[in-house]
């Protein structure tokens, strides 16, 4: 049965200290998300001088991060119940840094394919750390709230990767190489993924100086034996894998649109590249902050906390937008494009605020990291590793040359949040029948 933990004492929690942590963590975040998403606005300038096709990008947006992101993340998640966990973020932050300003050395799609595995390894580390940290940090009645400003640095990250792409193209619009000091000549692409990698070097410093929750409430929870955490899982599969396969439908609609939307709008003729980059990070900060602000908040007041609420919260705001996730690719008008786009990713980033909250409150303390971890490990497996793939190799197939890919986006897109939906409403039902007080 699932039995969630009993909060510690509310002034224990809430504090300003617990609001500077979750400050930190989601500017670190925001920083991963720059690292692992800017690669979508220099789509058509790697694939040309790289001589590569679309579907060879896309494994370069999905495959080659996920699959290392995903595998390292189990083993991962089970380090980080047992060691320092700010240590450990600080860790990942140096590594994925250093990995994207790897990509900036790329000459290859070996060798960008490689760095893009390394940036998949360093990142597997925050989001485990900041779900446990961030529930050891805050009680229930705020942990929606606090799961989704976390989740809101993943959409400010994804829309400043385009923004900070579309400045880096107007600044060398027209040039065939960049100089830098002590580096030399570089492609642009390459110059855009250098300087995103540099900032990360100093938040990593930050997290050297951060104490674990853990420390400042008392003695932390041992860490959970695996037989425990498989025993756990094993009792409630209904409600764990329906949240985890219904986020990872959800994460596969996501990005196997947002990794193609600069692309969608320069191949329509619609809009310059640099300002496709400036239009999508736009949009995907707005229905960031509706999605994990807005809703986190909407599902802490409306559903007093309760997991079975928030499961049946996320279902119906999915539910709605199965809509506008068909019809944005395919309207003319930018404003309506725009519009539905915003309602369409805003459903999907309150999922990201319900869902790990959810997970966190029905897990044991001695096992939300590695809980976290094999949440983070399916959805990325699915969302990361197949949906930017789905939507190439769909274009390809059925809508080669021109601006296809919105046609394949129409498709995808919709589907997987039907999908996710439905899920979400099954979850809802086992955490009802689960839990009495729900």
């Amino acid at each position: 049965m699932l039995s969630p933990e009993p909060p510690a004492a509310t002034a224990q929690r809430n504090s300003l200290g617990a609001w500077l942590l979750l400050a930190a963590l989601f500017v670190a975040y925001i920083v991963s998300f720059v690292d692992r998403m800017i690669i979508g606005l220099l789509v058509d300038s790697i694939k040309a001088d790289l001589g590569i096709s679309d579907t060879q990008v896309s494994l370069l947006q999905g495959l080659a991060f996920a699959l290392f992101f995903t595998l390292a993340a189990i083993p991962l998640g089970r380090l980080i119940d047992r060691v320092h966990r700010p240590r450990a973020v600080s860790a990942g932050i140096a590594l994925w840094s250093a990995m994207t300003v790897a990509c900036g050395f790329a000459t290859s799609f070996a060798g960008l394919f490689v760095a893009r595995m390394g940036v998949g390894v360093g990142e597997a580390v925050l989001s485990p750390a900041a779900y446990s940290m961030i529930s050891d940090s805050f009680d229930r009645r705020r942990l929606g709230l606090a799961m989704g400003v976390f989740g809101l640095g993943s959409a400010i990250g994804a829309g400043l990767a385009f923004m900070i792409g579309g400045a880096v193209v107007s600044l060398v619009a027209g040039a065939d190489s960049v100089s830098m000091p002590l580096i030399g000549e570089v492609r642009p692409w390459q110059f855009a993924f250098i300087v995103a990698g540099l900032p990360g070097f100093l938040i990593s410093l930050l997290f050297l100086l951060i104490r674990d929750p853990s420390h400042a409430m008392g003695a932390r929870a041992p860490a959970s034996s695996v037989r425990e955490v498989r025993e756990h899982l094993r009792r409630n599969a209904g409600f764990f894998w329906s949240v985890f396969l219904g986020v990872a439908a959800v994460n596969l609609s996501v990005l196997g649109t947002v990794n193609w939307l600069p692309a969608m709008l320069v191949r329509g003729g619609r809009l310059a590249l640099a300002n496709a980059g400036f239009l999508s990070g736009a949009m995907l900060i707005a229905g960031g902050l509706i999605g994990m602000i807005g809703f986190g908040a909407l599902m802490d007041r409306l559903s007093g906390g309760t997991p079975a609420s928030r499961m049946r919260f996320c279902g119906w705001s999915v539910s709605i937008a199965v809509l506008a996730a068909a019809a944005f690719p395919l309207v003319e008008s930018l404003w309506l494009m725009a519009a539905l786009f915003i309602a369409f990713f805003s459903a999907a980033a309150g999922v990201v605020s319900a869902a790990p909250s959810v997970l966190q409150q029905l897990s044991p303390s001695g096992m939300r990291a590695t809980v976290a971890a094999l949440y983070v490990f399916i959805i990325n497996l699915v969302g990361i590793g197949f949906g930017p793939s789905v939507t190439a190799a769909l274009g390809d197939a059925l809508f080669p040359g021109g601006d296809g890919i919105r046609y394949a986006m129409a498709i995808v897109a919709p589907a997987g949040y039907a999908i996710g939906a439905a899920l979400f409403f099954v979850a809802a039902r086992h955490a009802a029948r689960s839990t009495p007080e729900m």
